[in-house]
């Protein structure tokens, strides 16, 4: 039998240009937490879920990564409204996809935060 040593995820973390403006979107826009923060990261929790660590960089990079050739995400956001805060997304000039129904799994969509790090948005289905 294998001894479990993992009891969970934590936390995750993307890369940002700009430290200031992640944390205002981040807190200010999403309504994140800000936990600790120094001049290279940034930590923020939401009301679930592992911490997410916001990490400055100077390279051109995100956490999006290609599946045959389209952008995937890393990390998927739960929602109670998920009509409403696509709306939002869209009054913050946020790059969104259509919504999608998937029946009894639920309803999706995907966004682009300002660094173009993609996520994944999913309200669980009634």
């Amino acid at each position: 039998m294998i001894q479990q040593f993992i009891e969970g995820i934590e936390y995750t973390e993307i890369p940002v240009s700009d430290l200031d403006q992640a944390i205002d979107w981040y807190c200010n826009k999403l309504g994140a937490k800000l936990g600790i923060r120094n001049d290279e990261l940034a930590y923020v929790d939401f009301s679930i879920g592992p911490s997410l660590f916001l990490v400055k960089t100077n390279d051109h990079t995100t956490s999006t990564f290609l599946v045959n050739g389209k952008d995937h995400y890393t990390i998927g956001f739960r929602v109670k409204d998920i009509e409403g805060f696509y709306n939002y997304l869209l009054e913050l000039g946020a790059e969104v996809s259509e919504i999608i129904d998937e029946g009894n799994i639920g309803r999706f969509f995907t966004f682009y935060d300002p660094f173009r790090n993609m996520f994944d948005v999913h309200q669980p289905a009634q």
